[in-house]
């Protein structure tokens, strides 16, 4: 499902995915392994970027599923709704509903989406889409099921991309909120 990009190289991905590997079990910063900050600002395609993105949320493991209750999205969308969508449901609600390594999670992958979304028009990417393309892969803890046909699978995926859509959206009236100094 996802198109080969001429400018993508399989050989890139796989360096940066080993030296994204060697720097979590480096142990000093003098280490021979080259840093992966510093290798991912000199990779000249976004789409080997991606493709490494892709990769580490595929096999992220998180512990027990996004939320501390199945209903957590539920519960979040329906205090939104009841509250009148205020700025702050982000931060006043939805940072209770999930386990503070999954919110560092999502606040990571929120700001690299915010960080890529300047540039949709040149990358033809928005922050919508990538919300989209990532909901399952972030916030499903069964990414895969045994009886998934093809309209299953689709059915999941597009629910947890707009899911995830909605709370980047969230995340955007807060970060104006607080840009704007009301806090």
């Amino acid at each position: 499902m996802t198109p080969h990009w001429y400018s993508a190289s399989p050989p890139d991905q796989r360096r940066l995915i080993s030296i994204f590997l060697h720097s979590l079990t480096a142990r000093s910063p003098l280490s021979t392994v080259p840093p992966f900050d510093s290798e991912v600002n000199a990779t000249k395609s976004a789409h080997d970027i991606a493709a490494v993105l892709r990769w580490g949320l595929r096999h992220l493991q998180l512990d027990g599923s996004f939320g501390h209750t199945e209903e957590w999205y539920q519960t979040f969308f329906d205090a939104e709704r009841n509250a009148g969508y205020p700025p702050k449901v982000f931060s006043n609600t939805l940072s209770h509903l999930i386990p503070t390594e999954h919110l560092k999670l999502l606040n990571e992958v929120l700001d690299l989406i915010s960080s890529l979304a300047p540039y949709a028009e040149t990358n033809s990417t928005s922050g919508s889409k990538l919300s989209k393309i990532f909901g399952l892969w972030l916030l499903n803890s069964h990414r895969v099921e045994t009886k998934d046909d093809w309209r299953s699978f689709y059915e999941r995926w597009e629910i947890a991309g707009r899911q995830l859509e909605h709370i980047f959206f969230a995340r955007i009236r807060y970060v104006c909120f607080c840009c704007s100094g009301q806090r």
